[in-house]
Protein backbone atom coordinates (compact mmCIF):
# COMPACT_ATOMS: atom_id res chain seq x y z
CA UNK A 1 0.00 0.00 0.00
CA UNK A 2 2.92 2.78 0.58
CA UNK A 3 4.60 1.98 -2.62
CA UNK A 4 1.02 2.59 -4.30
CA UNK A 5 0.14 5.27 -2.25
CA UNK A 6 3.73 7.38 -3.54
CA UNK A 7 3.18 6.56 -7.03
CA UNK A 8 0.57 9.77 -6.64
CA UNK A 9 2.99 12.46 -4.40
CA UNK A 10 3.60 14.36 -8.19
CA UNK A 11 0.41 14.83 -8.65
CA UNK A 12 -0.55 15.53 -5.19
CA UNK A 13 2.33 17.79 -4.51
CA UNK A 14 1.34 19.78 -7.86
CA UNK A 15 -2.51 20.30 -6.67
CA UNK A 16 -0.91 21.02 -3.12
CA UNK A 17 0.93 23.83 -4.66
CA UNK A 18 -1.92 25.57 -6.13
CA UNK A 19 -4.07 25.25 -2.91
CA UNK A 20 -1.22 26.48 -0.69
CA UNK A 21 -0.51 29.64 -2.73
CA UNK A 22 -3.47 31.07 -1.55
CA UNK A 23 -3.17 32.73 1.90
CA UNK A 24 -5.88 29.61 2.99
CA UNK A 25 -5.71 26.36 2.68
CA UNK A 26 -9.62 26.33 1.46
CA UNK A 27 -9.74 27.07 -1.89
CA UNK A 28 -13.41 28.36 -3.31
CA UNK A 29 -14.13 25.52 -6.43
CA UNK A 30 -17.92 24.98 -7.43
CA UNK A 31 -17.61 21.06 -6.79
CA UNK A 32 -17.25 20.10 -2.96
CA UNK A 33 -15.80 16.79 -4.00
CA UNK A 34 -12.87 18.52 -6.04
CA UNK A 35 -9.20 17.53 -4.69
CA UNK A 36 -8.61 21.55 -5.34
CA UNK A 37 -10.30 22.05 -1.69
CA UNK A 38 -7.69 20.92 0.80
CA UNK A 39 -10.63 20.40 3.53
CA UNK A 40 -12.10 18.18 1.60
CA UNK A 41 -9.10 16.06 0.39
CA UNK A 42 -6.49 16.52 3.78
CA UNK A 43 -4.70 13.51 2.05
CA UNK A 44 -3.35 16.33 -0.20
CA UNK A 45 -1.52 18.22 2.70
CA UNK A 46 -0.01 14.65 4.56
CA UNK A 47 1.23 13.23 1.74
CA UNK A 48 3.20 16.47 1.17
CA UNK A 49 4.21 16.74 4.43
CA UNK A 50 5.57 13.77 4.81
CA UNK A 51 7.59 13.50 1.47
CA UNK A 52 9.16 16.98 1.91
CA UNK A 53 9.93 16.22 5.31
CA UNK A 54 11.35 12.78 4.74
CA UNK A 55 13.47 14.01 2.14
CA UNK A 56 14.87 17.22 4.03
CA UNK A 57 15.75 14.68 6.48
CA UNK A 58 17.46 11.87 4.52
CA UNK A 59 19.50 14.95 2.51
CA UNK A 60 20.64 16.24 5.83
CA UNK A 61 21.92 12.99 7.29
CA UNK A 62 24.46 12.21 4.10
CA UNK A 63 25.44 16.12 4.23
CA UNK A 64 25.50 16.76 7.84
CA UNK A 65 24.29 14.59 10.46
CA UNK A 66 26.48 12.01 10.10
CA UNK A 67 29.30 13.82 9.31
CA UNK A 68 28.31 15.48 13.07
CA UNK A 69 28.28 12.19 14.20
CA UNK A 70 31.03 11.06 12.83
CA UNK A 71 29.46 7.88 10.61
CA UNK A 72 31.33 9.58 7.47
CA UNK A 73 34.16 11.95 6.88
CA UNK A 74 34.87 14.02 3.95
CA UNK A 75 38.25 14.08 1.78
CA UNK A 76 37.12 17.30 0.08
CA UNK A 77 35.29 20.35 1.17
CA UNK A 78 36.25 19.54 4.86
CA UNK A 79 35.06 23.04 6.21
CA UNK A 80 31.74 21.62 7.70
CA UNK A 81 33.74 18.43 8.97
CA UNK A 82 35.84 21.21 10.38
CA UNK A 83 33.14 22.29 12.36
CA UNK A 84 32.11 25.52 9.96
CA UNK A 85 27.97 24.36 10.63
CA UNK A 86 26.48 27.85 10.14
CA UNK A 87 22.90 27.68 10.05
CA UNK A 88 20.92 25.30 8.11
CA UNK A 89 18.60 27.73 7.03
CA UNK A 90 17.00 25.05 4.45
CA UNK A 91 16.09 22.80 7.98
CA UNK A 92 14.43 25.33 9.67
CA UNK A 93 12.19 26.77 6.44
CA UNK A 94 11.04 23.05 5.58
CA UNK A 95 10.05 22.04 9.27
CA UNK A 96 8.80 25.67 9.48
CA UNK A 97 6.78 25.43 6.28
CA UNK A 98 5.59 21.77 7.31
CA UNK A 99 4.87 22.64 10.93
CA UNK A 100 2.15 25.29 9.05
CA UNK A 101 0.70 22.55 6.70
CA UNK A 102 0.21 20.07 10.04
CA UNK A 103 -1.78 22.84 11.75
CA UNK A 104 -3.98 23.91 9.11
CA UNK A 105 -4.49 19.67 8.69
CA UNK A 106 -5.11 19.66 12.55
CA UNK A 107 -7.43 22.83 12.00
CA UNK A 108 -9.16 21.21 9.55
CA UNK A 109 -9.83 18.27 10.90
CA UNK A 110 -11.37 19.95 13.96
CA UNK A 111 -13.72 21.56 11.65
CA UNK A 112 -14.47 18.10 10.05
CA UNK A 113 -14.38 16.08 13.79
CA UNK A 114 -11.90 13.70 11.81
CA UNK A 115 -10.26 12.29 14.62
CA UNK A 116 -7.71 10.34 12.91
CA UNK A 117 -6.33 13.27 10.82
CA UNK A 118 -6.43 15.10 14.31
CA UNK A 119 -3.91 12.42 15.85
CA UNK A 120 -1.68 12.32 12.85
CA UNK A 121 -1.02 15.85 12.94
CA UNK A 122 -0.10 16.12 16.18
CA UNK A 123 2.49 13.35 15.75
CA UNK A 124 3.96 15.06 12.79
CA UNK A 125 4.20 18.35 14.24
CA UNK A 126 6.13 16.62 17.78
CA UNK A 127 8.39 15.04 15.54
CA UNK A 128 9.31 18.06 13.58
CA UNK A 129 9.54 20.49 16.83
CA UNK A 130 11.64 18.02 18.14
CA UNK A 131 13.87 17.79 15.50
CA UNK A 132 13.88 21.60 15.25
CA UNK A 133 14.37 22.10 19.28
CA UNK A 134 17.13 19.40 19.57
CA UNK A 135 19.10 21.03 16.44
CA UNK A 136 18.64 24.60 17.92
CA UNK A 137 17.86 24.82 21.05
CA UNK A 138 15.01 27.47 22.20
CA UNK A 139 12.76 27.96 18.71
CA UNK A 140 9.45 29.53 17.94
CA UNK A 141 6.82 27.05 19.30
CA UNK A 142 3.25 28.64 21.22
CA UNK A 143 3.53 31.07 18.29
CA UNK A 144 4.96 29.51 15.86
CA UNK A 145 1.99 28.55 13.96
CA UNK A 146 -0.16 31.79 14.24
CA UNK A 147 0.63 33.22 10.88
CA UNK A 148 -2.93 32.43 9.24
CA UNK A 149 -4.85 33.61 12.57
CA UNK A 150 -6.87 36.86 12.19
CA UNK A 151 -4.36 38.52 14.18
CA UNK A 152 -1.31 36.76 13.38
CA UNK A 153 2.06 37.38 15.09
CA UNK A 154 4.96 37.62 12.60
CA UNK A 155 7.51 37.99 15.46
CA UNK A 156 7.05 34.67 17.61
CA UNK A 157 8.79 34.49 20.16
CA UNK A 158 11.39 31.40 21.34
CA UNK A 159 10.02 29.16 23.60
CA UNK A 160 12.24 28.15 26.70
CA UNK A 161 13.51 23.94 25.51
CA UNK A 162 12.09 22.63 28.51
CA UNK A 163 8.54 24.15 27.29
CA UNK A 164 8.59 23.06 24.27
CA UNK A 165 9.60 19.37 25.27
CA UNK A 166 6.19 19.67 27.64
CA UNK A 167 4.48 20.53 25.00
CA UNK A 168 5.68 18.03 22.30
CA UNK A 169 5.21 15.13 25.23
CA UNK A 170 1.67 16.06 25.82
CA UNK A 171 0.31 16.42 21.99
CA UNK A 172 2.04 12.98 21.91
CA UNK A 173 -0.12 11.60 24.81
CA UNK A 174 -3.41 13.35 23.35
CA UNK A 175 -2.50 11.61 19.87
CA UNK A 176 -2.14 8.22 21.50
CA UNK A 177 -5.29 8.89 23.25
CA UNK A 178 -7.42 10.00 20.31
CA UNK A 179 -5.99 6.35 18.56
CA UNK A 180 -6.56 4.01 21.40
CA UNK A 181 -10.81 4.98 20.41
CA UNK A 182 -12.94 2.50 18.71
CA UNK A 183 -14.48 3.17 15.56
CA UNK A 184 -12.00 5.69 13.99
CA UNK A 185 -12.26 6.89 10.26
CA UNK A 186 -9.57 5.94 7.76
CA UNK A 187 -7.17 8.14 6.56
CA UNK A 188 -5.87 8.47 3.51
CA UNK A 189 -2.63 9.73 1.31
CA UNK A 190 -0.59 7.91 4.21
CA UNK A 191 3.03 7.63 2.74
CA UNK A 192 4.67 6.13 5.92
CA UNK A 193 2.18 3.78 7.61
CA UNK A 194 -0.14 2.19 4.92
CA UNK A 195 -2.81 4.32 6.29
CA UNK A 196 -2.26 2.05 9.36
CA UNK A 197 -3.81 3.76 12.37
CA UNK A 198 -2.17 1.25 14.66
CA UNK A 199 1.00 1.85 13.15
CA UNK A 200 0.36 5.53 13.68
CA UNK A 201 -0.26 5.41 17.54
CA UNK A 202 2.81 2.94 17.90
CA UNK A 203 5.12 6.10 16.49
CA UNK A 204 3.59 8.42 18.70
CA UNK A 205 4.62 6.30 21.60
CA UNK A 206 8.03 5.80 20.52
CA UNK A 207 8.76 9.53 19.92
CA UNK A 208 7.70 9.73 23.80
CA UNK A 209 9.92 7.09 24.43
CA UNK A 210 12.56 9.07 22.59
CA UNK A 211 11.34 12.29 24.14
CA UNK A 212 11.41 11.02 27.34
CA UNK A 213 14.87 9.63 27.85
CA UNK A 214 16.12 12.94 25.67
CA UNK A 215 15.87 14.49 29.33
CA UNK A 216 17.70 11.55 31.84
CA UNK A 217 20.64 14.50 32.47
CA UNK A 218 17.87 17.08 33.10
CA UNK A 219 14.39 15.98 34.50
CA UNK A 220 15.58 12.10 35.15
CA UNK A 221 12.26 12.07 37.37
CA UNK A 222 10.27 13.25 34.47
CA UNK A 223 12.01 10.61 32.31
CA UNK A 224 11.66 7.84 34.22
CA UNK A 225 7.93 8.16 35.23
CA UNK A 226 7.36 8.79 31.12
CA UNK A 227 9.18 5.67 30.39
CA UNK A 228 7.51 3.51 33.24
CA UNK A 229 4.65 4.65 32.33
CA UNK A 230 4.70 3.81 28.88
CA UNK A 231 6.56 0.44 29.69
CA UNK A 232 4.18 -0.87 32.33
CA UNK A 233 1.31 -0.04 29.86
CA UNK A 234 1.73 -1.08 26.58
CA UNK A 235 -1.76 -2.40 25.81
CA UNK A 236 -2.37 1.38 26.09
CA UNK A 237 1.04 2.39 25.04
CA UNK A 238 2.26 0.62 22.45
CA UNK A 239 5.34 1.40 20.60
CA UNK A 240 7.59 -0.10 17.73
CA UNK A 241 8.93 -3.05 18.54
CA UNK A 242 9.83 -5.09 15.75
CA UNK A 243 10.72 -4.25 12.19
CA UNK A 244 7.52 -4.70 11.12
CA UNK A 245 6.27 -1.41 12.91
CA UNK A 246 9.40 0.99 11.61
CA UNK A 247 8.58 4.19 10.83
CA UNK A 248 9.66 4.45 6.80
CA UNK A 249 9.66 6.30 4.13
CA UNK A 250 10.24 3.67 0.99
CA UNK A 251 11.47 5.36 -2.20
CA UNK A 252 10.30 3.97 -5.64
CA UNK A 253 12.93 3.16 -8.73
CA UNK A 254 11.92 5.86 -11.14
CA UNK A 255 11.82 9.53 -10.78
CA UNK A 256 10.71 12.12 -8.80
CA UNK A 257 9.84 9.32 -5.53
CA UNK A 258 14.04 7.95 -5.54
CA UNK A 259 16.41 8.16 -2.76
CA UNK A 260 16.90 11.15 -3.30
CA UNK A 261 20.92 11.29 -2.62
CA UNK A 262 21.34 7.89 -5.20
CA UNK A 263 22.21 8.42 -8.64
CA UNK A 264 19.05 8.31 -9.91
CA UNK A 265 18.19 11.47 -8.73
CA UNK A 266 20.42 13.32 -10.40
CA UNK A 267 23.11 13.55 -7.25
CA UNK A 268 26.46 13.53 -8.43
CA UNK A 269 28.64 10.77 -8.15
CA UNK A 270 31.36 13.12 -7.80
CA UNK A 271 29.39 14.27 -4.62
CA UNK A 272 28.42 10.98 -3.40
CA UNK A 273 32.26 10.10 -3.42
CA UNK A 274 33.44 13.16 -1.59
CA UNK A 275 32.01 11.15 1.89
CA UNK A 276 34.03 8.04 3.16
CA UNK A 277 33.68 5.46 6.42
CA UNK A 278 34.88 7.52 9.00
CA UNK A 279 37.87 6.38 11.10
CA UNK A 280 35.80 6.44 14.15
CA UNK A 281 32.92 4.27 12.76
CA UNK A 282 35.73 1.71 11.47
CA UNK A 283 37.74 1.46 14.80
CA UNK A 284 34.25 0.47 16.63
CA UNK A 285 33.01 -1.81 13.75
CA UNK A 286 36.46 -3.60 13.49
CA UNK A 287 37.00 -3.80 17.14
CA UNK A 288 34.12 -6.11 17.13
CA UNK A 289 34.44 -7.44 13.76
CA UNK A 290 31.01 -6.09 12.96
CA UNK A 291 29.61 -7.88 9.22
CA UNK A 292 28.01 -4.62 8.72
CA UNK A 293 30.34 -2.59 7.87
CA UNK A 294 30.76 -5.05 4.50
CA UNK A 295 26.80 -3.76 3.88
CA UNK A 296 27.25 -0.11 4.57
CA UNK A 297 30.84 0.23 2.72
CA UNK A 298 32.69 -0.74 -0.35
CA UNK A 299 36.27 -1.98 0.19
CA UNK A 300 39.19 0.61 -1.06
CA UNK A 301 39.32 0.58 -4.54
CA UNK A 302 43.33 -0.05 -4.21
CA UNK A 303 42.78 -3.42 -1.79
CA UNK A 304 40.39 -4.73 -4.59
CA UNK A 305 42.97 -3.74 -7.48
CA UNK A 306 45.23 -5.88 -5.66
CA UNK A 307 43.22 -8.75 -4.54
CA UNK A 308 42.84 -8.63 -1.30
CA UNK A 309 39.74 -6.50 -0.09
CA UNK A 310 40.27 -4.15 2.89
CA UNK A 311 38.14 -1.44 4.73
CA UNK A 312 39.62 2.28 5.82
CA UNK A 313 38.05 5.20 7.01
CA UNK A 314 38.61 8.92 7.07
CA UNK A 315 39.93 11.10 9.53
CA UNK A 316 37.18 13.82 10.86
CA UNK A 317 38.36 17.36 10.78
CA UNK A 318 41.20 17.30 8.54
CA UNK A 319 41.83 20.47 6.23
CA UNK A 320 41.77 20.02 2.44
CA UNK A 321 44.78 18.85 0.89
CA UNK A 322 45.78 16.91 3.85
CA UNK A 323 42.37 15.46 4.18
CA UNK A 324 42.43 14.15 0.44
CA UNK A 325 46.10 12.59 0.55
CA UNK A 326 45.03 10.73 3.88
CA UNK A 327 45.95 7.30 4.27
CA UNK A 328 47.78 7.77 0.05
CA UNK A 329 44.37 9.61 -0.84
CA UNK A 330 40.70 8.39 -2.39
CA UNK A 331 41.50 4.88 -3.70
CA UNK A 332 42.88 3.77 -0.02
CA UNK A 333 39.27 4.94 1.69
CA UNK A 334 35.87 3.24 1.71
CA UNK A 335 32.97 4.91 -0.04
CA UNK A 336 29.27 4.38 0.96
CA UNK A 337 27.95 0.70 -0.32
CA UNK A 338 26.17 0.90 -3.59
CA UNK A 339 22.88 0.51 -2.21
CA UNK A 340 23.41 4.26 -0.60
CA UNK A 341 23.79 5.46 -4.54
CA UNK A 342 23.32 3.07 -7.14
CA UNK A 343 20.20 1.65 -5.75
CA UNK A 344 17.31 4.13 -6.07
CA UNK A 345 15.11 2.39 -3.76
CA UNK A 346 17.29 -0.10 -1.57
CA UNK A 347 17.46 2.91 1.05
CA UNK A 348 14.72 4.25 3.02
CA UNK A 349 13.86 7.26 5.39
CA UNK A 350 14.20 5.64 8.93
CA UNK A 351 12.20 7.51 11.12
CA UNK A 352 11.98 5.26 13.64
CA UNK A 353 13.34 2.04 13.92
CA UNK A 354 12.90 -1.08 16.82
CA UNK A 355 16.20 -1.11 17.39
CA UNK A 356 15.95 2.40 19.23
CA UNK A 357 12.91 1.44 21.24
CA UNK A 358 14.93 -1.46 22.53
CA UNK A 359 18.02 0.48 22.96
CA UNK A 360 15.66 3.00 24.96
CA UNK A 361 14.42 0.09 27.60
CA UNK A 362 17.75 -1.14 27.53
CA UNK A 363 18.93 1.95 29.08
CA UNK A 364 16.31 2.73 31.18
CA UNK A 365 16.83 -0.75 32.46
CA UNK A 366 20.23 -0.16 33.12
CA UNK A 367 19.34 3.63 34.94
CA UNK A 368 16.83 1.14 37.16
CA UNK A 369 13.74 3.09 35.92
CA UNK A 370 11.54 0.01 34.43
CA UNK A 371 11.39 -3.67 35.82
CA UNK A 372 12.92 -5.61 32.89
CA UNK A 373 16.19 -7.03 32.01
CA UNK A 374 18.47 -4.67 29.91
CA UNK A 375 19.91 -7.37 28.55
CA UNK A 376 17.56 -8.41 26.62
CA UNK A 377 16.64 -5.44 25.30
CA UNK A 378 19.83 -4.66 24.63
CA UNK A 379 20.57 -7.69 22.61
CA UNK A 380 17.21 -7.15 20.64
CA UNK A 381 18.37 -3.78 19.74
CA UNK A 382 21.47 -5.07 18.27
CA UNK A 383 19.64 -8.20 16.53
CA UNK A 384 16.89 -5.70 15.34
CA UNK A 385 19.24 -4.15 13.34
CA UNK A 386 20.93 -6.39 11.76
CA UNK A 387 17.79 -7.90 10.41
CA UNK A 388 17.35 -4.38 9.27
CA UNK A 389 19.78 -4.48 7.20
CA UNK A 390 20.14 -7.69 6.03
CA UNK A 391 23.19 -8.94 7.43
CA UNK A 392 23.27 -12.12 9.44
CA UNK A 393 24.78 -11.71 12.85
CA UNK A 394 27.34 -13.91 13.90
CA UNK A 395 26.34 -16.87 16.51
CA UNK A 396 28.81 -15.24 18.92
CA UNK A 397 28.40 -11.36 18.12
CA UNK A 398 26.24 -11.01 21.44
CA UNK A 399 29.51 -12.59 23.54
CA UNK A 400 32.27 -10.78 21.90
CA UNK A 401 33.95 -8.51 23.88
CA UNK A 402 32.89 -4.84 23.63
CA UNK A 403 29.69 -6.24 22.40
CA UNK A 404 28.79 -8.42 25.33
CA UNK A 405 26.27 -6.41 27.57
CA UNK A 406 28.40 -5.85 30.69
CA UNK A 407 26.03 -3.17 33.04
CA UNK A 408 28.13 -0.15 31.28
CA UNK A 409 25.74 2.40 29.59
CA UNK A 410 28.54 3.08 26.70
CA UNK A 411 28.16 -0.36 25.31
CA UNK A 412 24.14 0.17 25.08
CA UNK A 413 25.28 3.71 23.43
CA UNK A 414 27.62 2.43 21.30
CA UNK A 415 25.45 -0.28 19.11
CA UNK A 416 22.45 2.42 19.58
CA UNK A 417 24.81 4.84 18.31
CA UNK A 418 25.65 1.83 15.40
CA UNK A 419 21.90 1.58 14.56
CA UNK A 420 21.26 5.20 14.14
CA UNK A 421 23.58 5.33 11.32
CA UNK A 422 21.44 7.77 8.57
CA UNK A 423 18.11 8.59 10.94
CA UNK A 424 18.16 12.39 10.90
CA UNK A 425 20.51 13.75 13.83
CA UNK A 426 19.81 10.68 16.25
CA UNK A 427 23.22 9.15 16.30
CA UNK A 428 24.55 13.05 17.29
CA UNK A 429 21.67 13.72 19.95
CA UNK A 430 22.64 10.97 21.19
CA UNK A 431 26.38 11.05 21.57
CA UNK A 432 25.76 15.03 22.94
CA UNK A 433 23.61 13.96 25.76
CA UNK A 434 25.72 10.79 26.60
CA UNK A 435 29.11 11.84 25.85
CA UNK A 436 29.49 8.37 24.12
CA UNK A 437 31.15 6.97 22.21
CA UNK A 438 33.79 8.21 24.11
CA UNK A 439 35.82 8.41 20.96
CA UNK A 440 33.80 10.58 19.37
CA UNK A 441 36.14 13.91 19.36
CA UNK A 442 37.22 17.21 17.08
CA UNK A 443 39.33 16.47 14.38
CA UNK A 444 43.09 17.59 14.02
CA UNK A 445 42.35 20.88 12.16
CA UNK A 446 38.48 21.70 14.23
CA UNK A 447 37.93 25.56 14.42
CA UNK A 448 37.32 24.65 18.39
CA UNK A 449 38.99 22.52 20.87
CA UNK A 450 35.42 21.36 21.89
CA UNK A 451 32.45 19.44 20.07
CA UNK A 452 29.65 21.58 18.79
CA UNK A 453 25.75 20.94 19.95
CA UNK A 454 23.75 23.16 17.83
CA UNK A 455 22.98 25.06 14.78
CA UNK A 456 22.91 29.20 14.87
CA UNK A 457 19.75 30.29 14.45
CA UNK A 458 19.24 31.07 10.49
CA UNK A 459 20.65 34.30 9.35
CA UNK A 460 17.00 35.60 8.68
CA UNK A 461 15.62 35.68 11.70
CA UNK A 462 18.26 38.66 12.43
CA UNK A 463 16.37 40.16 9.70
CA UNK A 464 12.63 39.39 10.58
CA UNK A 465 12.48 38.41 14.42
CA UNK A 466 16.55 39.49 15.79
CA UNK A 467 14.42 40.99 19.13
CA UNK A 468 13.13 37.41 19.88
CA UNK A 469 16.33 35.71 18.70
CA UNK A 470 18.53 37.44 21.07
CA UNK A 471 16.47 36.77 23.68
CA UNK A 472 16.57 33.20 22.79
CA UNK A 473 20.57 33.40 22.95
CA UNK A 474 20.51 34.63 25.63
CA UNK A 475 18.15 32.47 27.46
CA UNK A 476 20.33 29.61 26.50
CA UNK A 477 23.65 31.04 28.29
CA UNK A 478 25.38 32.90 25.88
CA UNK A 479 26.29 36.42 24.83
CA UNK A 480 26.19 35.44 21.21
CA UNK A 481 24.75 32.99 19.03
CA UNK A 482 27.22 30.07 18.95
CA UNK A 483 27.22 26.44 17.91
CA UNK A 484 29.07 25.30 20.88
CA UNK A 485 26.55 26.97 23.57
CA UNK A 486 24.67 23.80 25.07
CA UNK A 487 21.22 23.07 24.04
CA UNK A 488 19.33 22.53 27.80
CA UNK A 489 18.65 18.39 27.45
CA UNK A 490 22.88 18.13 27.51
CA UNK A 491 22.87 19.45 31.08
CA UNK A 492 25.53 20.83 33.12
Amino acid sequence: MKIKKLKYIVTMIAILSVASSCDEFDVETTNPNTPLSVANNPELVLTNIQKDVADRLVNDAWNDANLMAQYSARIVFTAFDQFEWGDNGGLWQTMYRNIRNAQQLYDNAVETEHMSYQAVSLILKSWMFQVLTDIYGDVPYSEAVSARQEEPIIQPKYDAQRDIYLGILADLEKANSILGSAGLPAIRGDIYNGEDLDKWRKFANSLRLRAYLRLSEVEPQMAQTGISNIFSNKSGNPYVESNDDNITLTYLSTNPNVHPRSEASGYRVGSFNEYRMSETLENVLKSFDDPRMMRWFEPTAKSVENGNPEWAGMLNGVVDGTAYSYKGGDAFLSKFGDIFYFEPNTVEAMLFMASESHFILAEAAQRGWISSDAKSHYDAGILANFQYWGVDMPGDYLTRPGVAYDGDLETIITQKWLSLLYVDYQGFCEFKRTGYPSTIKPGPDAFYPEYPSRYLFPNNEQQSNNENRLAAVQNMGASDDDIRTSVWWEGD
